[in-house]
């Protein structure tokens, strides 16, 4: 990175060139991109969820608004509540007709006959067995007497006027056992017509039905309407003092959740916005700083939105707003470089100590997202995507730009901020806080497993008392005091789907005979497949076949003669005994507007629902769902077990999902840190803050929820963010002694601060979707913040720091499995050579030096002897003084290095602190004791006499740089006593 940001500062014209041409490529694909707002994107997919889905989508559920007009008098006029209700329809259809499709409740005079003559005309339909076995007790000679009788005291009567012509079309009410099918549409059977209305049996309340045009998600022309009709209530209340009107709908909570949302984020976030722009400010001392650290989010979004419009063209909305909040994690790279570009003003120190970390937890965070793709949600997978690509690019922009656009002080001379003051705290050294922390966690063990899931998507809603009155008061009216719940059965075609319903429709009836269900709506009995209604054409055939036609019409004939009948009078009906018959299409129903079958049926490509209405005691929910949930195409649909089957496989999915994450950071982690021991002790804080977290939700009894699980994929990225830093903080102090933990500490405690102002805000929302989100987020935030600086700084502090300063190696795996007096290692003492660099990034770079050459040092060891003093010029990384100080115990090493990064490596090995070996930038003035010199490859600063020296002071020479021309030594008294493998030993002839 440090090679780039040098390009630019050279080439700065083609790389803002380069820059413009990037955003504008990528803000143009971002704009392209098409927007699902199906929110039923989010729910996983599966094969049941399948099915499920593609029925809610054909199935019309409409949300229909219920307007109840009730009497408020004592004694109720029906009049006056029918009157009040026409009134209604009239303003309705005057005020507000695009607002609404259609209007139910109210039967025109022309509806009854238009029913009752499509019954008559079409009658086989309508008739089953049972109805034959009914109309063949009216067919004896007394019963025809009997009810000719009734139907001339009928015609006589005033209502005769009336009944007139349906007496004469079927004396014998043949047409009635048809019409009770029809009474089959309703679920409730507490009402009546009167005035052609729908009004309850005490005649106090009238029901009329809306079928609003606009979906409830239309907000802000909901509101409109809503408020229309609530003018209207309200003049209509004013002209009819003894009648009020009220009204209820799905809409009501879409508009209060709309409206509460958007005052809770406005309120909260305008706060948290105010508050976090002053600290930044404030802190980094630059007013331009929230700019700064929100470019490389922004370009980060846009390059994820442009990267999901090249692989899909389209994106759920709703990943898009979820993403919106997982940006946060982006912020914390810009944090972290900004911190420490502001204590440290160097830009090549600062991508040493920066640029490993951020790649590194954006790389691990990024694959962690990129485990969504696994969860059998399309929202899910493109939230996956999105959060990855954004990650890594914000991430790579805030080490590209942040250098570039923040001016750091020359000096950080500034008087320390409470963030500094509170980041200077050790918290891995306050034993107190140390027992706490640990305490919680034991409790934890015991509770985390028990945290629920909330399967219930009506508990994220905000219900106002107002609506729920409302909700309340329209149920008691329609007496829905049980539960109700739809049966749906589908097909690839409407006659598949309608045979299946009429095979629910026969049981059903044995139901609710049988007391478990109180009654229920369906089209069983009216609308049949075509198979079904040509078995009752034949079925009506076969009953009035010629004798028994000849017969019941020859005493019609006889006895309508007694009560001054004519002969024809009834040949309408003989007409109507031999008539052919066909069956009726779904077109031949929808004829009769006032039959609604439209709220049943649904069409789509290649398939069709037909759905019923149950009203069932809550008691016997649970033997109706397991009569019915294996039934094949029909599909129960109620609110819970609707929710548990869309999202049963969610916690599932999710449990795999963490399992997934953290064996890909496992593996991420190890490839950057290339050991098994720092990749478990980076992980080792996420499963402890997984546990701490879910143990408090278990115990103050807080469940997940569709929305709050999505967030802890937030919550795991953060706290991985937190881990790596803290591990790369404490690395860097055992690697070079530099205490940069402060620093560290500093970037995640400004991390947790906005997080929390952010996020944590959302904690004064009323709406309970928002609430949840925010407690969750809180509570895994300090959980990992705390695990962070208190469990894991402990534990990297004592087996790495404090075994440093012991002079023992810091932990590792090897301890308990490598053979300490394993030949091999007595020789060269390999493994301790090793541990003194491990977890350090010349690790790598010693193992080169030290394979090839352990043999040359075992020479050299060999013609040492214990109590030399030996001077070794050129010593790199001090890996032969390192070897030398195991061989023997008694040798003093005094090692020169010129070159200050090997040299800073040297003194910072563990084996430095005894007191036999010293690493020196330069030969020192008193080399009196020196009596050996090694010379290795390198090029020494040191400016120093070594002919002096070696014909003074020297007894043995020793040359491991091949290059070295060595001839001049034995002209001083020296023989050479091995030359082979590019060691030479010279030792001084006495």
């Amino acid at each position: 990175m440090y090679r780039i940001h040098k390009f630019i500062l050279k080439n700065k014209a083609l790389a803002f060139i380069a820059f413009i041409f990037f955003v504008g490529i990528v803000s143009f694909l971002a704009t392209r991109i098409d927007l699902e707002e199906d929110i039923s994107s989010l729910i996983p997919t599966g094969e049941r969820q399948d099915i499920l889905r593609k029925v809610l989508d054909q199935t019309e559920f409409s949300d229909k608004i219920i307007i109840s007009v009730s009497s408020t008098a004592k004694e109720p006029d029906p009049e006056e509540v029918t009157h009040y209700a026409g009134r209604f329809i009239d303003s309705l259809n005057s005020q507000l007709p695009e607002y609404f499709d259609d209007i139910q409740g109210r039967v025109p005079d022309e509806g009854i006959r238009e029913v009752y003559d499509f019954v008559y005309n079409n009658l086989p339909v309508f008739l089953n067995e049972d109805d034959y076995g009914i109309i063949s007790s009216r067919l004896p000679r007394d019963s025809i007497r009997e009810r000719l009788q009734n139907n001339y005291k009928s015609l006589i009567s005033p209502t005769g006027i009336i009944t007139k012509d349906f007496l004469f079309k079927d004396p014998l009410a043949i047409t009635g056992l048809g019409l009770e099918k029809l009474r089959e549409l309703q679920v409730e059977d507490e009402f009546e017509l009167y005035n052609n209305f729908l009004i309850t049996k005490d005649h106090r309340h009238v029901l009329l039905f809306i079928s609003p045009s606009l979906p409830a998600s239309e907000t802000n022309r909901n509101v409109v309407f809503i408020d229309q009709l609530d003018k209207i209530l309200k003049d209509l209340d004013a002209d009819f003092p003894e009648v009020k009107g009220d009204y209820f709908g799905g809409v009501l909570y879409s508009i209060a959740n709309a409206q509460q949302i958007k005052k809770d984020i406005q309120l909260t976030l305008g706060i948290a916005a105010g508050i976090l722009l002053l600290l930044l400010i404030f802190y980094y001392r630059r007013i331009y700083v929230p700019l700064v650290l929100f470019v490389p989010v922004v370009l980060g979004g846009l390059t994820a939105i442009a990267f999901l419009f090249l692989i899909k063209g389209t994106v759920s909305a709703i990943s898009l707003g979820i993403g919106a909040i997982l940006l946060g994690i982006s912020i914390d790279y810009s944090l972290h470089i900004l911190t420490h570009y502001k204590k440290n003003n160097n830009i090549k120190q600062l991508y040493r100590e920066v640029a490993g970390p951020v790649l590194m937890s954006s790389t691990t965070t990024a694959i962690a997202f990129l485990c969504l793709i696994f969860v059998r949600s399309e929202a899910l997978n493109d939230l996956g995507i999105f959060a990855a690509v954004s990650v890594i690019v914000a991430s790579f922009f805030a080490l590209l730009l942040i250098p570039l656009l923040y001016k750091a002080p020359a000096v950080d001379k500034e008087r320390p901020t409470f963030l500094d003051r509170i980041a200077a705290i050790e918290f891995h050294r306050n034993r107190p806080l140390i027992i706490v922390v640990s305490l919680i966690f034991l409790i934890a063990i015991f509770s985390f497993t028990s945290v629920g899931f909330n399967y219930d998507l009506s508990a994220l809603n905000y219900e106002p008392e107002e609506i729920r009155a409302k909700e309340k008061n329209v149920q008691e009216i329609a007496g829905r005091a049980a539960k109700s719940v739809y049966l749906v059965s589908y097909g690839t075609t409407l006659d598949e789907a309608l045979g299946n319903n009429n095979n629910l429709y026969r049981d059903l009836k044995e139901l609710e005979e049988e007391g478990k269900i109180n009654n229920y709506s369906s089209i069983g009995g009216v609308v049949l497949s075509t198979r079904s209604q040509l078995e009752r054409i034949e079925q009506w055939r076969e009953f009035w076949n010629p004798g028994r036609r000849n017969e019941v019409t020859q005493r019609l004939i006889e006895e309508s003669g007694n009560f001054g009948f004519r002969a024809r009078s009834f040949e309408e009906f003989y007409t109507l005994l031999s008539a052919h018959f066909e069956p009726l299409y779904l077109d031949d129903y929808r004829q009769i507007s006032s039959l609604y079958l439209d709220d049943f049926i649904s069409e789509g490509d290649n398939f069709a629902t037909v759905s019923t209405s149950i009203n069932i005691k809550p008691e016997y929910l649970e033997e109706l769902t397991q009569i019915f949930q294996n039934r094949e195409n029909t599909v129960l649909i109620d609110r819970k077990q609707l929710n548990e089957s869309f999202l049963g496989n969610l916690k599932n999915d999710f449990n795999n999902l963490i399992a997934y994450s953290l064996i890909a950071v496992f593996i991420v982690l190890f490839l950057f840190y290339r050991s098994l021991e720092l990749t478990l002790l980076t992980l080792l804080p996420i499963g402890i803050t997984w546990v701490i977290a879910l143990g408090i939700m278990s115990l103050l009894h807080i469940e997940f929820n569709i929305l709050n699980i999505i967030i802890s994929t937030f919550i795991f990225g953060l706290g991985l963010d937190y881990s790596i830093f803290i591990s790369n903080a404490f690395l860097r102090e055992y690697e070079t002694s530099v205490k940069v933990i402060k620093t560290y500490r500093t970037s995640i405690l400004l991390s947790v601060f906005t997080t929390l102002l952010g996020i944590g805000a959302l904690f004064l929302a009323k709406h309970p979707a928002l609430r949840s989100v925010s407690i969750v987020s809180i509570i895994g935030i300090l959980s990992a913040v705390s695990v962070a600086f208190v469990i894991q700084g402990y534990i990297f502090q004592k087996l790495f720091i404090e075994r440093k300063k012991m002079g023992r190696p810091a932990f590792n795996f090897r301890n308990f499995y490598y053979p300490a007096r394993f030949s091999g290692n007595r020789l060269y003492h390999k493994k301790e050579v090793y541990d003194n660099y491990r977890y350090k990034m010349v690790l790598a770079d010693v193992k080169k030096e030290f394979d090839p050459d352990k043999e040359r040092f075992l020479r050299v060891a060999e013609f040492l002897e214990a109590g030399d003093n030996v001077l070794h010029l050129n010593s790199g990384y001090g890996t032969l003084p390192v070897f030398l100080s195991y061989k023997f115990n008694d040798l003093m090493v005094v090692a020169v290095e010129g070159d200050e990064d090997k040299l800073h490596v040297a003194r910072n090995t563990f084996r430095n602190t005894v007191e036999m070996l010293d690493f020196k930038e330069h030969v020192p003035d008193d080399i009196s004791q020196i009596n050996v010199l090694i010379w290795s490859r390198g090029s020494s600063k040191n400016q120093i006499d070594l002919k002096d020296v070696i014909s003074r002071r020297i007894k043995k020479v020793v040359i491991l740089d091949p290059g070295y021309n060595y001839r001049w030594i034995t002209d001083h008294n020296f023989e050479i006593l091995y030359r082979q493998n590019n060691v030479v030993l010279l030792g001084k002839v006495e």
